[in-house]
């Protein structure tokens, strides 16, 4: 299923990795128009919250 960037709001349809992470599925991304790079959390098949990559951060909700 596709995903926004949460940068520029362009689609990206297909993650670089998944993985689970305790209770949640975890998709990362690369968006492919401004490069920010991102995580999508779903919980039980339904979206929970996004992560975005800030520099000198690491990763936190946008």
């Amino acid at each position: 299923m596709p995903t926004t960037c949460p940068n520029c709001k362009k689609e990206s349809a297909k993650p670089e990795k998944t993985w689970k992470y305790g209770q949640f599925q975890v998709n990362a991304f690369t968006c492919k128009n401004c490069t920010t790079q991102f995580r999508e959390y779903t919980k039980n098949g339904k979206y929970a919250f996004t992560l975005k990559l800030i520099k000198g951060k690491g990763y936190a909700k946008p």
